[in-house]
């Protein structure tokens, strides 16, 4: 997996590239670790070329919304294929933040 990370002021754009699999979720959760997440106030998550999202991928995802949510920030996960965005919908994490399907 392939993970680029981009911050502008407050805001955080990280691209993901391939499979979010275990292996995957802990390069995320090192990313997310050197992130200021303290002065960040959105982070936008790319997944316009992620193929699979397992649940160590989703798990971080939770953990970052948690964070972000405890201090006044928003996730948003974006360019979600057709059936990632089913698979996010299903779980119902379109309640916590927001999320796009690609197109």
């Amino acid at each position: 997996m392939q993970i680029e990370a981009s911050q502008n002021d407050n805001k955080v754009r990280i691209s993901l590239e391939g499979v979010v699999d275990e292996k995957g979720a802990e390069e995320l959760k090192k990313t997310i670790k050197q992130l200021p997440l303290a002065s960040v106030r959105e982070v936008e998550i790319d997944c316009s070329r992620v193929k699979h999202i397992g649940s160590s991928g989703i798990g971080k995802l939770l953990l970052l919304y948690k964070h972000l949510a405890s201090n006044g920030g928003q996730l948003r996960v974006t360019n979600l294929t057709g059936p990632l965005f089913e698979l996010f919908t299903e779980l119902k994490m379109d309640t916590l933040f927001t999320i796009t399907r690609q197109g």
